[in-house]
């Protein structure tokens, strides 16, 4: 059973919409945690073409990300799982005892092991398979940006 604190954004802010698949009215701001400074470049380059997006921080640990976040706020933070001096989960962990309430998505590569109930209860709101084109990766972005607007009514109890 999925939790509603899980799918719930806090507050009632007016740049997201209830409905599922609807466009937020502002670009969705976006932290990258990512350790290969030439990927990170990339990626930044490519997402900031498209006006739906705005890159507003890039760390490559922990420690960085979880200050980024604090101060830039997102909407939705990018996990490489694969930070060769860093467990995504750790990070994952640290940006959510922040005062910012960001969705988290880790992307993994299909070797990586790590878990998605793991990462789940970490705190990531997704686990996705890292974007093999641009195409897929501006599939994966605007996957976590219905992410961060989507607001799901409290299931009701099955035990009645």
């Amino acid at each position: 059973m999925v939790s509603e604190a899980w799918l719930h954004r806090p507050g009632d802010d007016p740049t997201y919409s209830n409905a599922v698949g609807a466009a937020p009215t502002q670009a969705v701001r976006i932290v990258l945690l990512n350790d290969n400074c030439l990927f990170a470049t990339a990626l930044q380059a490519r997402v900031e073409r498209d006006p739906r997006f705005e890159i507003v921080g890039v760390a490559s640990d922990c420690g960085e990300a979880a200050r980024v976040v604090d101060e830039a706020r997102p909407d939705v933070v990018l996990i490489d799982a694969g930070l060769p001096r860093d467990d995504p989960l750790v990070a994952t962990r640290l940006i959510m005892r922040g005062d910012a309430t960001p969705r988290i998505v880790i992307m993994a590569d299909p070797d990586d092991e790590l878990d998605a109930v793991e990462a789940h209860d970490a705190g990531a709101s997704a686990f996705l398979q890292k974007p093999r084109s641009a195409a897929d990766l501006l599939e994966t972005l605007e996957l976590a940006a219905i992410l961060a607007q989507v607001q799901v009514p409290q299931a009701e109890s099955d035990e009645r």
